[in-house]
């Protein structure tokens, strides 16, 4: 959620034993600020997370993006919650 309206993230996990071995963003941003920050938050986000147990994942600011961590952080418990059903 931005100041200015709510966009959209979608977040795919490929996992092995709980470990996160690949991660893919992808948004279709509606302003040019969110645009950047997703371009950005995209960019950064492997680097953070791959190789981690999914159980430990949050992310607070990404490539200077905070507000799309958000995001992935709700889809990473969205995840989680598919995985365990």
């Amino acid at each position: 959620q931005t100041p200015e309206t709510v966009e959209k993230i979608s977040v795919t996990v490929t996992l092995q034993d709980d470990v996160i071995t690949a991660v893919s963003v992808s948004g279709n941003p509606q302003k040019r600020e969110s645009e950047e920050y997703q371009s950005k938050f995209i960019g950064g986000i492997s680097s953070e997370v791959v190789g981690k147990s999914i159980d430990e994942i949050s992310v607070s600011r990404v490539a200077g993006s905070s507000l799309t961590s958000g995001g992935f952080n709700q889809a990473i418990e969205t995840i989680k919650a598919e995985a365990a059903a």
